[in-house]
């Protein structure tokens, strides 16, 4: 045979859609395919490039021939398509091929194809849409999967706008009053620098988690929603607080705020983690507690600088009233950290012995693709939830098996 017409088509759709396995031989095979596909996506182009595939075999007389390959794009997709490949090779011992294709992302497969047998042409399908205009598509989706595979590449990417949005939003604040486009900015600029160091998908995974933990039964709820309340008379507190004293400029006003508000928002915050502490207890997620008396102690500190330098700058006490706050929050905050990690030593220990066993190990899919390596371990405490691999997180049920490597199902 001088020339085989071959469609390909790479992520199976025809398969998917019309449950066909390649390779599918013949004109008639490949129209009643075609047809199929066309009944189940109309909107699907591989339905017009085993058309054009069938055209071009009427046209030259010769034998017409779809390879299909898998919905993974990649090794697993280009692996069945050379296996089928061979296949046909070996029935029609062709001296050359006519490759028909659909796009930019199936043109990928042409040197697997070229390195076992000629390609005397190609013939690519683009229905009703510009090919520059998808070229130009298939590029920056290329980029955006370059960018959130590497972690540096998506920090500048993203991290760098997302930055010089928040300053933006930052320096609009100084006005009188805050344009509704400066949150606006504040938004979009928060949301890139998650994105950028890669936090977006654990942000919203844990918000998921908080949402889903709020429940009548548990006592934090409770204290979530008094805090709330205390949250707010606190902000009055504080508003009223720079009425009070007319400041001039920024630092005037942020000062005056906290001096009016400090005392509240830490009630509030004590509130909402005292109840979390009782709750982590009673489910004997005791590395939780201790995590939760750090932030409690945590949250002291901070009180206690914030306040007294704003009574500082707006009362003008003296600086030794403000040396000795810093100096008694960071005692506090580094003997509850001490303390705490001497009563939680055996679940500390054990939530090491979590991070060592996973942290850096290669991770494949069931098919044996590698994935990637261990970048973080997600624990509850000393309880595995998940890992993170690259920026994808995978949770604690769709690891299949731990040893020398890890195996984890990927849908």
């Amino acid at each position: 045979m001088e020339n085989l017409v071959i469609c390909v088509d790479r992520d199976d759709d025809v398969g998917r859609k019309t449950k066909s396995t390649g390779p599918i031989i013949g004109v008639e095979d490949n129209i009643t395919v075609a047809k199929d596909l066309a009944l189940a996506d109309p909107e699907d182009t591989d339905t017009n490039a085993i058309f054009a595939a069938v055209k071009i075999a009427k046209e030259l007389e010769t034998e017409v021939v779809t390879l299909t390959g898998d919905r993974h794009v990649g090794i697993a997709s280009d692996t069945k398509i050379s296996q089928q490949l061979d296949e046909v090779i070996k029935r029609f011992k062709p001296k050359g091929i006519i490759l028909v294709i659909d796009g930019a992302e199936d043109g990928q497969i042409i040197p697997v194809i070229e390195s076992r047998i000629k390609i005397n042409s190609v013939k690519t399908v683009i229905v009703r849409q510009s090919q520059e205009l998808e070229k130009a598509y298939f590029k920056i989706i290329h980029f955006i999967k370059e960018v959130e595979e590497d972690p540096n590449l998506g920090r500048f990417v993203f991290g760098i706008p997302g930055m010089v949005l928040m300053l933006l939003a930052i320096g609009g604040a100084f006005g009188v009053i805050i344009h509704a486009i400066n949150l606006i900015l504040a938004t979009i600029g928060s949301y890139l620098l998650m994105k950028g160091f890669g936090y977006e998908e654990e942000f919203f995974s844990r918000i998921s988690q908080f949402l889903k933990s709020l429940s009548v039964e548990k006592i934090s709820t409770l204290t979530y929603l008094i805090a709330v309340v205390i949250l707010t008379v606190a902000l009055c507190y504080g508003y009223d607080e720079i009425i009070k004293w007319n400041p001039i400029g920024f630092i005037d006003a942020s000062a005056a705020f906290i001096k009016g508000s400090a005392d509240l928002i830490l009630v509030a915050v004590i509130v909402a983690i005292g109840g979390k502490i009782i709750d982590d207890y009673s489910s004997n997620k005791y590395l939780n507690v201790r995590t939760d008396l750090i932030l409690l102690s945590f949250a002291f500190l901070i009180e206690l600088t914030l306040k007294s330098g704003a009574r500082f700058w707006v009362e003008s006490s003296g600086i030794s009233d403000f040396l000795i706050s810093v100096f008694a929050g960071v005692f506090i905050f580094i003997s509850v950290i001490k303390i705490t990690g001497y009563l939680f030593i055996e679940e500390i220990r054990a939530r090491q012995k979590l991070i060592n066993d996973f942290a850096n190990q290669k991770v494949y899919d069931e098919k044996g693709e590698a994935i990637g390596k261990v970048n973080r371990v997600i624990l509850d405490g000393s309880k595995l939830m998940g890992i993170k691999v690259k920026r994808k997180i995978i949770p604690k049920d769709e690891i299949i098996s731990k040893g020398k490597d890890i195996i984890v199902r990927v849908e």
